[in-house]
């Protein structure tokens, strides 16, 4: 069960298009959302003991069983501003700007990183201790778009009348540009539970695998970029818990991947073969400025990697491509 809610603050109404300022709150709230879990869940050690994990599971005679309990809930608040403005001679630009927030306590398929992991609950029978930021939460995001067309050639300010073999050569051109900038989004830090700690034998998260997170104590430590890469989690202490106490006060998705900026461009030139013919080249310059966008930490305490980042995303990328239009 899904509650949207739009209210237009105030806007461009009225205005011509391709001209305009706009904001926008957002509310969004789902509830009776599916969490995946494993109903054999075992229970947490007794105080002093290291009973094995087949005799604290509820039924005995099974082993995990994988259900689905519809008591999610998940909302989202935001505000959105969107700046849009067509100006004389074939400039225009767009900037739109997001400032949002989505909490909840279930997590769903495409909602984390390739490779990463499902945010389960460590703990089925408590979803209070489970609301936390959605894995897709992204606090600030910014796009910026900037759209071109030189004033040379047929049609256009400069040199309209410029014989067809120059006009091929300098006019048509048009510059286009996206900057993107967003906020990190939610990283869960857990832990390995063996032995004494397992409470499940689940190993696929798409199954219900719990996710049991650590004690943490400490505050973020100041550290350049290259530090970053090896000792993320700077000034934070965590300790694996009890037995007896094996859910952690650590909250889900209670961290923040690095921040995310990427600047592309684009060149692109029409040309005219006759007049319902049309040929259009096309360069797209992907991180122009080669500018490294840092991946995920490894978030298991009990990884040896634990901590350090090991990937990027894609450097520079260039590509062409050519178009005709009859």
């Amino acid at each position: 069960m899904a509650d949207d809610s739009e209210l237009d603050v105030f806007g461009a109404a009225g205005t011509p298009r391709g001209h305009g300022f706009r904001v926008i709150l957002q509310r969004n709230q789902s509830t009776h959302l599916p969490i995946i879990a494993d109903y054999n869940q075992a229970a947490p050690n007794p105080v002093g003991q290291t009973i094995a994990y087949t005799a604290r599971v509820p039924i005995p005679s099974f082993g995990p069983i994988t259900w689905l309990d519809p008591a999610g809930v998940n909302h989202y608040n935001g505000l959105a501003a969107r700046v849009e403005h067509r100006f004389t001679k074939g400039f225009y630009i767009l900037n739109s700007f997001t400032w949002g927030k989505g909490m909840g306590d279930s997590e769903q398929a495409l909602e984390y990183y390739a490779g990463y992991f499902e945010a389960n609950p460590q703990n089925i029978h408590d979803l209070a201790a489970e609301k936390g930021p959605s894995s897709f939460d992204v606090k600030f995001n910014n796009v910026t778009s900037v759209v071109y067309q030189l004033p040379f050639g047929k049609g256009r300010q400069f040199g309209s009348s410029m014989n067809p073999v120059l006009d091929a050569i300098l006019g048509g051109w048009e510059l286009n540009a996206i900057n993107t900038a967003h906020t990190g989004t939610p990283l869960d830090v857990i832990y390995n539970a063996t032995g004494a700690n397992e409470i499940s034998s689940l190993s696929n998260d798409y199954r219900g695998e719990p996710f049991p997170r650590p004690n943490v104590t400490g505050s973020a430590a100041s550290q350049s970029r290259s530090q970053m890469l090896n000792t993320y989690f700077a000034g934070y202490t965590f300790t694996t818990p009890s037995p007896s106490q094996e859910f952690g006060d650590l909250g889900r998705n209670a961290f923040r991947s690095p921040v995310f900026w990427q600047w592309d461009n684009g060149i692109d030139k029409t040309f005219r073969v006759s007049e319902t013919v049309r040929l259009q080249f096309r360069s797209e310059f992907f991180n122009i400025l080669n500018h490294t966008n840092f991946g995920i930490p490894d978030t298991k305490t009990s990884d040896a990697a634990f901590g350090t980042i090991r990937t990027t995303y894609p450097s520079r990328q260039i590509q062409f491509a050519l178009k005709a239009t009859f």
